[in-house]
């Protein structure tokens, strides 16, 4: 059995509600936003055992959100299109069975995707979920990658305060 995994799930920090392009893929991170950015990628460089991968949607503001973490933990920048906003939950676990093996991740991707995923993988499938905050960073640990789903413990929460 693989070892455990810590899985930070990142919604993106606080967006422009339009862009120049009028394409939701397109919209920038505000001020606010590179601020709240900023204190995650700080956040994660302060850990005992920071997140050895980051991956992003491919939409401009979770791009901009995981830039700010990559660039706090060295890390090369790593776009995947199964966190992009019209995915599905299935994608989200696809991208997680990818991970095994990995001891710390992270992923920034969007609502309502990742407040299901993180309900769910604490919950159950049939768990309530509620809205994900901007640039809120709920981290799970997975014992077991085969059987995620309900088994995930919560390990913290954060949310920057700016």
């Amino acid at each position: 059995m693989p070892n455990p995994m810590r899985l930070a799930i990142i919604r993106h920090a606080k967006a422009r509600h339009e862009s120049p392009t009028g394409t939701d893929a397109d919209r920038a991170l505000k001020k606010r936003g590179h601020l709240q950015s900023e204190t995650l990628g700080a956040h994660f460089a302060q850990l005992d055992a920071p997140p050895e991968l980051v991956l992003a949607s491919p939409y401009l503001r979770a791009r901009e959100t995981a830039e700010h973490i990559w660039s706090a933990l060295d890390l090369e920048p790593q776009i995947d299109d199964r966190l992009a906003a019209d995915r599905t939950l299935d994608d989200y676990l696809d991208l997680l069975a990818d991970l095994i093996g990995c001891e710390h991740a992270a992923i920034v991707g969007h609502n309502p995707l990742i407040a299901r995923l993180a309900a769910v993988l604490t919950q159950g499938p049939t768990a309530h979920t509620t809205q994900h905050e901007t640039a809120r960073v709920v981290a799970v640990d997975i014992e077991d990658h085969r059987y995620p789903i309900g088994n995930a413990a919560l390990a913290y929460t954060f949310r920057p305060e700016s």
